[in-house]
């Protein structure tokens, strides 16, 4: 897992340079994101997560629906992990306002690019991603 994420996200110190894909950043995320799945929340390294909040939100605004839909499933389980101390590269900020920062920016998503939660869904699997990952995170608070 912490192998993945570095090349997700190889950080300023980091000898990796990424040349790869949207469609292979977005396969690494997914990946990423079926391992956090398996893992208890307690076996989580404080050190090794910090950012992956802001990293996923950023993506948030990418054009590529692909990236977005797995962005949206990786901060969804980070949230479900209720460890988002782990996650977040600011302390100060308190569950609730992370959710409520990310909220804000699926919602603000879902509008720019004028979709409705329900009907706006991807043609291969019949689900979108962002509005799921709305229901789920206003579920939470």
């Amino acid at each position: 897992m912490k192998l993945l994420w570095d090349l997700i996200n190889p950080g300023t110190n980091s000898s990796i340079e990424r040349k790869d894909s949207l469609a292979i950043l977005t396969v690494m995320i997914s990946a990423w994101s079926f391992l956090l799945f398996t893992i208890d929340g307690w076996r989580l390294s404080h050190k090794n997560w910090q950012g992956a909040i802001t990293y996923f939100s950023n993506i948030l605004d990418s054009n590529d629906e692909a990236l977005c839909a797995a962005a949206c499933e990786a901060l969804a389980l980070v949230f479900e992990s209720n460890c988002l101390e782990k996650f977040s590269s600011k302390t100060k900020d308190s569950n609730k306002e992370l959710k409520d920062n990310i909220i804000k920016q699926l919602r603000s998503r879902l509008s720019e690019t004028g979709n409705e939660r329900i009907s706006s869904q991807d043609p291969r699997t019949g689900f979108n991603s962002a509005s799921a990952t709305l229901d789920f995170l206003e579920v939470l608070i």
